[in-house]
């Protein structure tokens, strides 16, 4: 049973593959025919168009000469040959068309030259032509210049009317004034108007002066006051006056001493008090004193302490300045890759500054440097500190070098992630 099914399954397939082959050549045998049919049809059209072909060039000079397959490339070569042709005949046109304007436009330049009275003299119409254009642009140009010198003299002429009315009400004004000084110049007039001025300044002054001397002398009118005073005799009145005058200063005198004396006097009062006040008051001074005492004796010992602290720094800073500055420098120069040749100081009021030394041998003060250059300044310094106080072995040297050198090569600024790096590769 299991042979047979297999049979039966191969027998199937079979059956199967035979009627999809028949299915196939059924279709193809089909296409055949079709495309046979299609071979029939092109051969009668070809037949009929090589027959159209003959009887077209029947009687011409092709007749015999070609091919009828080569009659393609001669219709392409005649529909060239047409193209060009229309091209020749509107070139051609163009042509008859440019003439016509040029013989137009040397009747017309001629005209011009005529009307313009500009002579030939055999040149060209060209030559004309450029002529007559330059002389058309000179003669705007003149136009243009004449309307503005026209424009220009009407507001002169303007500006002089206006100037000559101007003259003739100063004239007026003039008159009216040499009439009313009885004068007949202006420089008279100004010596007049001066004399008047001065009057008028002088009869103020008088009025004033008469008023201060009726008012001194209490007296209701200047009349009064100058009759009383032509009947006093002015010898015995300077001698009243400076006799007055010396009594006031010695009364001043009397009454600035009295005013010392009661103000002493007040003080003594007010510094005498109950029976309390005058231990209070001295034991309040000797408080104070005893305060006074104490915080001048502090004061020595701090100042002395600062002293003290100070030379110490100085000492010390004698002691290892060498040392530190030659690693700072030698730091500083291998941090700016050899931009900076090392430091120096100077002493300065009050101290000292640092100096960085230039590869080109000039030198900058610590604070005109540039920010990264501060940087690595201060990184130097730290390093050239680290090696002064605490002392690493070769090793911790080697392994910082190895550290750093990447990031000067690079171009990096990060000193203080450098520094802790550095730190904790030499601990």
């Amino acid at each position: 049973m299991a042979v047979a099914e297999l049979f039966l399954d191969r027998q199937l397939k079979v059956d199967a593959e035979r009627a999809e082959a028949l299915k196939t050549v059924s279709a193809k045998e089909e296409d055949l025919a079709a495309r046979r049919r299609a071979l029939d049809v092109a051969e009668r059209r070809e037949e009929e168009w090589l027959v159209g072909i003959t009887a077209a060039l029947a009687g011409t000079w092709l007749e015999s000469g070609i091919s009828a397959p080569g009659v393609g490339n001669v219709i392409d070569q005649l529909a060239e040959l047409s193209k060009s042709i229309q091209e020749r005949d509107a070139m051609q046109l163009r042509i008859e068309k440019m003439v016509a304007d040029r013989d137009n436009f040397i009747v017309e330049v001629a005209a011009a030259a005529a009307e313009a009275g500009e002579p030939a003299n055999g040149d060209e119409p060209e030559q004309l032509a450029i002529r007559l254009a330059e002389r058309l642009e000179r003669a705007d140009r003149a136009r243009e210049m004449k309307a503005n010198l026209i424009n220009d003299l009407q507001r002169l002429q303007d500006a002089r009317d206006s100037l000559n009315l101007e003259i003739a009400a100063h004239e007026r004004r003039k008159s009216e004034v040499l009439v009313a000084f009885g004068v007949t110049t202006l420089s008279e007039v100004v010596e007049r108007d001066e004399l008047l001025r001065e009057r008028d300044r002088l009869r103020a002054a008088v009025a004033e002066l008469e008023e201060q001397l009726s008012a001194e002398l209490a007296a209701e009118r200047f009349d009064q006051a100058r009759s009383t005073l032509d009947s006093v005799e002015v010898d015995s009145l300077l001698i009243e006056k400076a006799e007055s005058e010396q009594r006031l200063r010695d009364l001043d005198e009397g009454i600035q001493q009295q005013l010392v004396r009661q103000t002493r006097a007040a003080d003594k009062l007010d510094a005498i008090g109950g029976d309390s006040a005058v231990a209070r008051i001295d034991a309040e001074r000797r408080t104070v004193l005893l305060e006074i005492e104490e915080k001048a004796v502090r004061y020595i010992e701090l100042k002395l302490g600062v002293m003290a602290a100070g030379n110490a720094l100085r000492v010390y800073r004698e002691r290892h300045r060498s040392g530190m500055m030659k690693g700072a420098s030698d730091a500083f120069a291998l941090i700016t890759r050899g931009q900076y040749s090392g430091l120096a100081t100077q002493p300065v009021k009050g101290g000292e500054v640092l100096i960085a030394l230039q590869r080109d041998g000039q030198s900058k003060v610590a604070d005109a440097l540039s920010k990264g250059a501060r940087f690595q300044l201060y990184l130097a310094l730290r390093l050239a500190g680290y090696y002064e106080f605490r002392p690493v072995s070769t090793l911790g040297a080697i392994q910082w070098t190895t550290l750093w050198r990447p990031s000067i090569i690079s171009g990096r600024r990060r000193c203080s992630g450098c520094l802790a790096r550095w730190q904790v590769r030499v601990r």
